[in-house]
């Protein structure tokens, strides 16, 4: 019985793996091409039951640390310089990557709920985290290919992390507007506003992993 159980867990395991080489691309053009309408999708699909959410899509967290693990795929065949000190192991960069843009996600989410003078918690915070991971994940693909290529090609990589930081604050403009009832001036304040401490968190993250690094 046990055995059956895990050959069907390991079937559902190789469904699941080989859904994201068609899902994955699916919702990365749509995260570029339709991002406010994908944010609107993933509060929708969180209403459904667990077996029906992201049906025809990739769950956000999950599209999010998939793109990171490609562009370190990338940043793998490129020469990987080794970082030392915790970092210096992949398991631990990836994760601190994760968190680190997870981070935009979560800071744009609580802004939102302090807007709408919604109450704190896991379940408010949820919907909007998860709509934010649809567009972190491609900004976040396009600032670690930047930084990956940047010694290469500084000018492209550079223009690319800048295109990239203006289309998400446009992005997030629009969905503040929308979901906040501002005009425009004020929504493109929250997004800066939003995305200055999102940074700021991922410095004070960063000083912290060297801090630790260099104790280590």
């Amino acid at each position: 019985m046990d055995f059956m159980k895990l050959i069907k867990s390991l079937e559902a395991l190789l469904y699941e793996v080989m859904s994201w080489i068609v899902f994955y691309p699916r919702t990365l053009f749509l995260s570029v091409a339709r991002p406010l309408e994908l944010m609107q999708y993933a509060d929708t699909e969180l209403d459904d039951v667990d077996e029906d959410r992201y049906s025809d899509t990739l769950s956000p967290p999950i599209f999010l640390a998939l793109t990171l693990g490609l562009a370190h795929l990338v940043e793998l065949s490129h020469g990987w310089e080794q970082l030392e000190g915790i970092l210096a192991d992949e398991r631990n960069l990836i994760a601190f990557r994760l968190v680190a843009f997870a981070l935009i996600p979560l800071m744009f989410s609580v802004r939102l709920l302090k807007l709408q003078n919604v109450a704190l918690d896991r379940n408010t915070l949820r919907p909007p985290f998860y709509a934010q991971c649809f567009i972190a994940a491609p900004f976040a693909l396009v600032v670690d290919l930047g930084a990956i290529f940047a010694r290469d090609v500084p000018l492209v990589a550079g223009i690319g992390i800048i295109a990239a930081i203006a289309r998400l604050l446009a992005v997030q403009t629009r969905w503040f507007m929308a979901n906040g009832q501002l005009s425009i001036g004020r929504a493109m304040w929250q997004a800066v506003r939003a995305f200055v401490t999102a940074l700021a968190l991922i410095v004070a993250l960063s000083m912290s992993m060297t801090a630790l690094s260099a104790a280590a």
